[in-house]
């Protein structure tokens, strides 16, 4: 689904704001338009909160513990082997998951309560790779906070460089354009990577970690490739400053803060606005060269609100669409499960009603009465879709809309108080996806532990 930009209300459709009220652990809610962010001051690193143990999921009500919603389970078996490393302390260093998708993975909320408790279980690695900068309003990563002033940001839709995992690069506009970004970890960060375009008439930047010397690092070549560096940091590092040396153009593409040591890193890769269509507007060698740094054991791939919300949408073609792209990212990570997250419920009303009156809430299908709200047509066929690749091609996959109660949930989540879904019945809050994201780990959990009763070995 295209959102417009300025629908009736003022409020950019699809734009979610800050809610309150809601349980959190993390950063504020994200999803919002492309516009450049105006710097932000950073607090100094404090220590975490102590983490809960996790208790049954509150969507999980008396009799829906054990209904099915991952499906394909017996695929994830490379992420199972990794976590039965880490828990048999046998892992000599992190177990790498990345989550690929459209705004709800752009919101931390979704997988920053996976990671949360994958972290609590099974270690904690640090934040792993993030974009460069703040690409978009709102941009909230958990673990982490990030500021800048002087850069601008390049997405794929015009643009023909070679795009990563991320699907944004900040160009440096002058000289003296800095990103600071802090780890809010009370553990910090051993390890930092630096991914940037190397290219003729590329500029020169300096980094500094926790107040050192900053190592000075050009990015002028010959011709254009996309480059790594380490930099060295100090054990428990807390904050790096890097910032443009002269007038020529620096292109990040992202960085990378972790630990050197056994646990989990989960990193989100959202785009506002993407269909598994960006896949395909990435460069696979950039792709590869990321993909083999992090050499992840599991991808979680979670598109398909967009495309179901796209009524000119054909689903066959659909179909063997999403199977090639996904498949050809899988190629790049031979050593990784693939989980495809299947889009969660979500309804829409005719622009042309008028505001929606209490009759007509609750959801129904469209014929009924094209001013209730309903879901789009080619949603569903989406979902099936996608859940057909996966069967097909050796995947896992798990139904978001199953774990929401299925049909109309989404008119349940909006209405619930303390809401649990926007009123445009298409994003969630803070809390609806974190609710969301314990109903996924526990169904991983319950399939790790069968894996592991049917005696396998890693």
């Amino acid at each position: 689904m295209r959102w417009p930009l300025s629908p009736p209300g003022g409020k950019p459709e699809g734009e979610e704001q800050e809610s309150t009220g809601l349980r959190r652990f993390g950063a504020v809610l994200l999803l919002g338009c492309l516009a450049a962010c105006t710097p932000r001051p950073i607090a100094a690193p404090k220590a975490e909160r102590p983490r809960a143990p996790l208790a049954l999921p509150a969507l999980l009500a008396p009799g829906r513990a054990g209904e099915q919603r991952l499906f394909f389970a017996k695929n994830l078996a490379p992420f199972f082997a990794g976590l039965a490393r880490l828990e048999g302390r046998r892992a000599a260093g992190p177990l790498q998951v990345i989550q690929l998708g459209d705004s709800h993975t752009a919101n931390d909320a979704f997988s920053g309560r996976v990671r949360q408790h994958l972290q609590v279980r099974f270690g904690a690695a640090g934040r792993g790779w993030l974009p460069a900068g703040v690409p978009y309003k709102y941009f909230r990563p958990h673990l982490v906070s990030v500021a800048e002033t002087g850069w601008r940001h390049v997405t794929p839709r015009g643009s023909k460089l070679p795009f990563g995992l991320d699907a944004t690069i900040a160009e440096s506009r002058r000289r003296g354009a800095s990103v600071t970004l802090a780890d809010t970890e009370a553990a910090g960060f051993d390890r930092l990577a630096i991914e940037f375009l190397a290219m003729p008439g590329g500029g020169a930047f300096s980094v500094a970690v926790d107040g050192r010397p900053p190592l000075r690092i050009a990015t002028g070549a010959a011709a254009e490739r996309m480059k790594r560096v380490e930099i060295p940091a100090p054990p428990h590092a807390h904050r790096m400053l890097l910032a443009s040396l002269d007038e020529r153009p620096v292109r990040l593409v992202g960085w990378a803060v972790e630990r050197r040591a056994p646990g989990i890193i989960y990193e989100n890769h959202g785009t506002v606005g993407a269909t598994v269509a960006l896949l395909a507007r990435m460069s696979a060698r950039t792709l590869a060269t990321e993909l083999a740094d992090s050499r992840p054991r599991l991808i979680v791939v979670a598109f398909g609100t967009n495309e179901g919300f796209d009524d000119t949408l054909d689903p066959r073609r659909y179909a063997a669409d999403f199977r090639a792209r996904v498949a050809a990212l899988a190629q790049l990570a031979p050593g990784a499960a693939i989980l495809v997250v299947g889009p969660p419920d979500g309804n829409r009303r005719r622009r042309a009603c008028p505001p929606a009156q209490p009759q007509q809430m609750s959801c129904r299908p469209a014929a009924a009465d094209p001013c209730r709200w309903h879901e789009p047509p080619r949603l569903a066929a989406v979902r099936r879709a996608q859940r057909a690749a996966a069967q097909r091609a050796g995947w896992a996959f798990w139904d978001w809309r199953g774990a929401m109660g299925g049909a109309c949930s989404i008119d349940r989540f909006a209405a619930a108080d303390p809401p649990l879904a926007y009123p445009e019945h298409v994003h969630l809050t803070d809390l609806g996806y974190e609710e969301s994201a314990e109903v996924l780990y526990f169904d991983l959990m319950r399939a790790y532990a069968a894996w592991k009763r049917r005696g396998a070995r890693s």
